[in-house]
């Protein structure tokens, strides 16, 4: 197979999301960061001129890599959207907090007393790629939990609809081996087509996604 990824400009986000609620606390999620990192080893391997938008992540980042690190939604957003017309190529493996708080307490919040936390939705920066860069080949991950291979395939083509994504990687962390921060993990690659890549080890499903941009570009 003809390698079309090298030379190629390629940003991949990676990490989860953290959004605080006081000085010293804030809400997140399980995102290792693992995918995103075999993710940015095979582009590398395969010649891409590649740099990473990097959150919370529980992996090293090999010096090798030139990476931008951001903590918020709203930082990795401003980051990318800052950058995104010079990339051929985005994937958007990062786990982005779906809510952050209207209002940020700047000081450690009593807690002795009950707390109600205010949130409203953070930006979609998967859906402001094409509008800013329509040529881009943009590659999104839809994370669903305990739901039917026919209900993750519907949120994977409503993806493409929202957004314009050229592929989506969509699986159910709630299935066995497929967690976040799991080794492995069993997933579908979705455009027009559905290939179902049975469980593997993140690193082999690294290398068949990149297979596929390859076939696609």
């Amino acid at each position: 197979m003809m390698n079309m990824v090298k030379g190629k400009k390629i940003l991949i986000s990676m990490g989860g999301t953290y959004e605080p609620i006081d000085s010293v606390r804030g809400i997140t999620n399980k995102s290792s960061g693992k995918m995103g990192l075999e993710l940015a080893k095979e582009a590398y391997i395969r010649g891409a001129d590649l740099t990473l938008v990097v959150a919370n992540v529980n992996v090293d980042i090999p010096s090798v890599f030139e990476t931008i690190p951001v903590e918020t939604s709203k930082e990795m957003n401003d980051v990318i959207l800052s950058i995104i017309g010079d990339y051929d190529i985005f994937i958007s493996a990062a786990a982005v907090s779906d809510f952050e708080f209207k209002k940020q307490d700047d000081k450690k919040i009593d807690s002795s007393s009950s707390l109600f936390l205010n949130l409203k939705p953070t930006t979609k920066i998967i859906r402001q790629i094409k509008k800013i860069n329509p040529d881009i080949f943009l590659v999104g991950f839809k994370a669903e939990f305990n739901i039917s291979r026919d209900e993750i395939i519907k949120c994977a083509k409503k993806q493409i609809v929202d957004a314009g994504t050229d592929l989506v990687i969509a699986n159910d962390i709630s299935r066995d081996g497929c967690h976040f921060g799991s080794d492995n993990n069993e997933v579908l690659i979705v455009d027009d087509e559905v290939l179902s890549v049975p469980l593997a080890s993140k690193k082999q499903i690294a290398k068949t996604i990149f297979d596929v941009i390859s076939q696609k570009l």
